[in-house]
């Protein structure tokens, strides 16, 4: 009976549907979906952004040409701001065709004219200036197809700081409306203390604010030593008690460490001496030289001038040679040093470095940087032509109306291109000095006439009468006008 029961409930459960599945399906993805495409895959959490600087300067483009594939970014140092906000300079034409040939995106530098003190304090105080050095930039980018700028601001006063934050507020805001980028480079510093590098130097620089307006900070870990104390450029314990210190202010996200790739010595070009020791000097050195001559009682030289030592503690490069009469001490960023820095930048999880510069740089350094990735899109500029470029918007905030006029003038016959630039030449904003005005070629420069001795006699005449009508009369004369009559 048990059996004959088991037997039709098997066949029973044989015929039943199969049970239904209780996963929730795939959501189909909507018509939005498709067009919005997936995001890239986030770089390895070790990558490094590579930003290296250049110049005009054969090596430098030799270096990019060379090792082009392994650097993320390229900022060669090629534009200046006056106190008027007119911008000059233009990226080398090379070096643009290399970074187009390998992708690379273009980040010029921005310097105050000269590093002039005087000049970036008119400039950051006069809001004319701001707006046209903003309208100028942002133009700039568009026709250059440029990644963005870094702005190189140095030896400002520690009183400019809001001044100076301010501009690079209103510039982040209107270069991320036409997707570029804005990266500052700032001078490092281990307290908030009013020392004298703070007020004249690094003081400048509000960290907080900065990194909140821009894309990234270059924090310029160099020089640690530069006055009339020898050392390193910058030794390893120092550059970790600046990142430290950066980071209370600083993401790590917006945080690229910079680097030096070049080398001092600290008896020639350093040290001052008065010009009574140095004759004083001169006159010993001259005397035990005699001494040496006749005698040969030591070698001329003490040290091999290529042998390299390491210091451990402080983790970088120096040569010491000459004797004791002559003494060189040579402190040299190469690629043990710069490895101990990238460890640094990996362990604090930072943003990147940016190195000073192509063409001074250790071969040994290359074999040091991480594997490269492919560009962001936004990084890399395109060479569209310019009729297929898309105009301009809406005026950017701190654009300068110049700019934006000059934007929206449409492709005409050349007279009316002529009358709708001398509108627009007329309407841009005038210095304030004379010098720097800029007119178009077409519009008619107002020369002030000399005066010569006529005009002048003439005017004091009529100032004589003027201020003799305004005169009150005396009694006497009163009665010579009434007629002699006294009343």
């Amino acid at each position: 009976m048990v059996v004959a029961s088991l037997v039709f409930v098997i066949a029973a459960a044989a015929q039943l549907p199969p049970a239904p599945n209780l996963t929730a399906p795939e959501p189909t993805p909507s018509w939005m979906d498709r067009l919005i495409p997936a995001a890239a895959a986030p770089p390895p959490a070790h990558y490094l952004r590579a930003v290296f600087y250049a110049t005009d300067a054969d090596s430098g483009i030799e270096s990019f040409r060379a090792h082009a594939d392994a650097i993320s970014l390229v900022a060669p140092q090629c534009f200046a701001l006056d106190r008027h906000g007119v911008l000059h300079g233009s990226v080398p034409d090379e070096l643009m065709a290399i970074a187009r040939a390998h992708h690379v995106g273009v980040m010029p530098l921005v310097i105050n004219n000269g590093f002039s003190r005087r000049e970036a304090h008119d400039f950051l105080h006069d809001a004319l200036a701001r707006d046209r050095a903003v309208g100028s930039l942002l133009e700039t980018a568009r026709d250059d197809n440029l990644a963005g700028f870094q702005v190189d601001f140095e030896g400002l006063l520690w009183t400019d700081r809001d001044a100076f934050s301010r501009f690079i507020e209103e510039l982040a805001a209107g270069l991320h409306r036409h997707g570029k980028i804005l990266s500052v480079a700032v001078a490092a510093r281990t307290s908030e203390d009013l020392t004298d590098n703070f007020k004249t130097y690094s003081g400048v620089y509000d960290y907080a604010r900065l990194a909140g307006a821009a894309d990234f900070l270059s924090v310029m870990a160099y020089p640690e030593h530069s006055g009339g104390d020898p050392g390193p450029l910058a030794s390893y314990p120092w550059v970790e008690q600046v990142i430290r210190h950066e980071l209370q202010y600083i993401p790590p996200d917006k945080f690229s460490l910079g680097v030096p790739t070049y080398q001092t010595d600290w008896t020639e070009r350093r040290v001052r001496i008065s010009i009574w020791r140095r004759i004083g000097r001169r006159l010993r050195r001259f005397f035990r030289w005699t001494y040496h001559l006749f005698g040969r009682t030591q070698p001329a030289s003490t040290a091999n001038p290529d042998d390299l030592r390491w210091d451990p503690v402080l983790r970088s490069s120096y040569r010491v040679y000459g004797n004791r009469r002559h003494y060189h001490v040579v402190w040299i960023e190469d690629a043990r040093s710069f490895a101990a820095k990238l460890s640094l930048a990996r362990e604090y999880h930072l943003r990147g470095f940016s190195v000073w510069r192509l063409g001074l740089e250790d071969p040994g350094i290359w074999a040091q940087l991480p594997a490269p990735v492919a560009p962001e899109a936004s990084l890399v500029e395109t060479a569209a032509p310019a009729a297929e470029r898309p105009a301009i918007g809406p005026v950017p905030i701190g654009a300068s109306g110049y700019a934006a006029a000059r934007a929206h003038v449409p492709a005409a016959p050349a007279l009316h291109r002529r009358v709708a630039h001398r509108r627009i030449a007329r309407s841009r904003p005038r210095p304030r000095t004379r010098v720097a005005r800029r007119r178009a070629p077409h519009v008619r420069r107002h020369v002030p006439r000399r005066r010569t001795t006529a005009s002048r006699r003439t005017s004091t005449a009529r100032r004589e009468a003027r201020a003799a009508k305004r005169k009150p009369l005396t009694r006497k004369k009163a009665r010579e006008a009434s007629g002699g009559s006294g009343h």
